[in-house]
């Protein structure tokens, strides 16, 4: 996909999953620069829909930066991804509480 056409799909994803972003600025958000929060966001609250949106729109070591660095992914989105994108254990932060 070119930078157009993610550019595009990116502004879709934000229209239809503008629901998880309540506390955000849409319009601040950029697809590059806050790759970590949208994809944890996405994975934690967008269900099966949000979980595409990040794997068609962001890179594999984008999904895996955030994975690794987030610490605010529930505990099964964490495991899920770590497993698909084959991210070892000692890579994982430790997660917030999830109750």
């Amino acid at each position: 996909m070119n930078d157009k056409a993610r550019g595009k799909a990116f502004e879709r994803m934000l229209s239809e999953m503008k629901p998880l972003f309540w506390d955000t600025r849409i319009d601040a958000l950029d697809m590059n620069r806050n790759a970590p929060y949208i994809i944890s966001r996405l994975l934690n609250m967008g269900g099966m829909r949000g979980y595409i949106w990040v794997v068609d729109l962001f890179s594999e070591q984008q999904i895996v930066d955030a994975v690794s660095r987030r610490r605010d992914m529930k505990p099964v989105v964490r495991s899920f991804m770590a497993r698909k994108f084959h991210i070892p254990r000692e890579r994982l932060p430790l997660s917030r509480d999830w109750r």
